[in-house]
């Protein structure tokens, strides 16, 4: 999530990095970064997200040393609220591709974001790949109003436990983690620019092919 997207997230003008109560949630941005702390049972108490750093670049290289890279995918348990089925879990999926992203509705590029991902969905499903997004928001219904307003068809699943986004390490949204036919997570991507997306279309090829 940019900076500049804060318009979009928080109610601010484009360009102003501002902050907002939402829920359970407390944003502040300081000097063009910005600190995310959120309590409740995602971190049995309280988790700072530390002061993030909200460019693209920074994401990028973020999610280039994350901590799941080389590791096999955490278990992932969730009834859907969007796609083809009712239910989802991760570890029966072995022996295909999986494309895991994780967005909020307050995140100001998570629209098109879902958008990318239902690209990544109509256009590689038949090759086999699995394409599944997870909410973290604190309430399903402002997921469930993006995913209607973007109109979802891939699979999408509400945190429902609150501990994804430990249990993946989720310290910047979107996050994407692509998962190879053994269950490995083999590559991570944050915010996708159009370099981003190029990348990450030549992995999904190559784990496709593999």
């Amino acid at each position: 999530m940019r900076c500049d997207d804060h318009g979009c997230a928080y109610g601010a003008s484009r360009g102003r990095c501002l902050g907002l109560k939402y829920v359970e949630r407390i944003a502040t941005v300081v000097q063009g970064r910005l600190r995310i702390v959120r309590t409740g049972a995602w971190s049995a108490g309280l988790l700072a997200l530390a002061l993030i750093d909200c460019t693209p670049a920074a994401a990028a290289d973020r999610a280039a040393g994350h901590p799941l890279l080389g590791k096999a995918a955490p278990e992932l348990v969730e009834r859907l609220f969007t796609g083809p089925s009712r239910n989802f879990r991760l570890s029966e999926r072995r022996g295909e591709v999986v494309v895991l992203g994780f967005w909020t509705s307050w995140c100001g590029s998570c629209r098109t974001y879902l958008e990318q991902l239902g690209k990544l969905d109509s256009t590689y499903a038949s090759a086999g790949l699995v394409v599944v997004g997870v909410s973290l928001d604190d309430n399903p219904a402002n997921a469930a109003e993006l995913a209607r307003a973007v109109k979802v068809r891939f699979r999408n699943a509400f945190d429902s436990e609150k501990t994804l986004g430990r249990r993946f390490a989720v310290n910047d949204v979107p996050l994407t983690l692509l998962i190879d036919r053994g269950g490995i997570v083999r590559y991570a991507h944050g915010e996708l620019d159009s370099a981003g997306e190029a990348q990450l279309l030549v992995e999904l090829r190559q784990l496709l092919d593999e």
